[in-house]
């Protein structure tokens, strides 16, 4: 049997790992593309192996050529060949007792069709296409990252914008003061002319004349007065939006640091094994460093802490994967709430 799982990266990149039984099948079909689908979002990616994050928070090969990165696939084949080796049961493993008819057929059903219908597929059809609909392209802390990298670049171009015109109007401000000086110039060649015509014969009808010049030149005046005004307004009120684009620039960059800080990782998913004792934790984490936070298990018909365990780890930057294994059995029959504590804040949790 050929099992083969392919996951969406984005950007129209596509990768996959195919796995070949021969005269044998696997029964928990879930399990194994779980495995896969961890082994290329968690493992591949954390490590830089094939594929890996770029500045802009967006998924791509680590080579052009990937058939070139022989290490990389040595390196898969012996982790997947390693984990079939020892875990043959929990996949369900068995030995195929029908043979190919010759026939070309196929089934595409959900990702959330049972084993059991799809073992019953496997005998009827020699090609079955689950769709799990989502993969790591709708990974939620990159939608994040991106969405506020999109606020801020808005936000500067709308404050580039502003400056420009700002800086249009500081011009028309000293070309109105320029006319301003003509005018009060004007002015006072007119009050000269007043004095100069007091001396002649028609001192009154000169005067009148300078009289309505000075009237004239006055209503210029207030009229410029007032669209200098104006203009300083437009200008206060520029500056003013300038501040609350500059603020609302600051609260965005404030926002993502506020996240970080509170929160030094997310909770992508968990997965847990009661009968093992064993609980798996996937997490996204922006920036490597040492991690310290506790899990606490809450017996429900009780309400009381079951059991706990702290973990205090070094996390590369990028998603992964972190394994605790409890000490005290669970009884399967009865539900209990993982909590994930990060200092005295609940980060994450799960029910099982």
């Amino acid at each position: 049997m050929h099992y083969i799982y392919a996951e969406n990266l984005g950007n129209s990149n596509v990768i996959g790992v195919c796995l070949i039984f021969n005269k044998a099948y696997i029964k928990n079909v879930s399990k194994i593309f779980n495995y896969l689908r961890e082994l290329i979002e968690s493992t591949l990616l954390k490590q830089g192996k094939i594929i890996r994050y770029n500045n802009q928070g967006d998924i791509e090969f680590a080579t052009t050529n990937i058939s070139d990165d022989v290490k990389s696939f040595d390196y898969v084949k012996t982790l997947v060949n390693s984990k079939l080796d020892s875990d043959n049961n929990y996949f369900g493993v068995t030995e195929l007792t029908t043979t190919y008819n010759g026939l070309h057929n196929s089934e595409i059903v959900d990702g959330n069709t049972a084993n059991s219908e799809i073992i019953k597929l496997q005998q009827k059809f020699n090609k079955i296409t689950i769709d799990y609909k989502k993969g790591i392209e709708e990974d939620l802390t990159k939608k994040v990252i991106s969405g506020l990298q999109i606020q801020i670049y808005n936000l500067n171009t709308k404050i580039n914008n502003q400056n420009q015109k700002i800086s249009k109007l500081e011009k028309a401000k000293k070309q109105y003061k320029k006319v301003m000086f003509l005018f009060i110039v004007l002015l006072c060649s007119c009050g000269g002319l007043y004095f100069l015509y007091t001396t002649l014969d028609e001192t009154e009808k000169n005067l009148q004349n300078t009289t309505e010049r000075l009237n004239t030149a006055t209503d210029s005046i207030g009229s410029l007065n007032n669209i200098l005004t104006q203009k300083q307004n437009t200008i206060i009120s520029l500056k003013n939006e300038v501040r609350e684009e500059r603020l609302q620039k600051e609260a965005a960059q404030s926002s993502l640091e506020n996240i970080q800080s509170n929160c030094p990782f997310i909770i992508t998913g968990t997965s847990c094994s009661l009968s093992s004792g064993e609980y798996t934790i996937r997490c996204f984490s922006e920036k490597s460093g040492t991690r310290s936070f506790k899990v606490k298990v809450i017996e429900e018909k009780t309400g009381r802490v079951y059991t706990e365990k702290s973990v205090s780890e070094y996390m590369d930057s990028g998603t992964r994967s972190v394994t605790l294994y409890f000490n005290r059995s669970f009884n399967t029959s009865d539900w209990y709430t993982f909590e994930i504590w990060v200092g005295n804040k609940i980060v994450g949790g799960s029910r099982h």
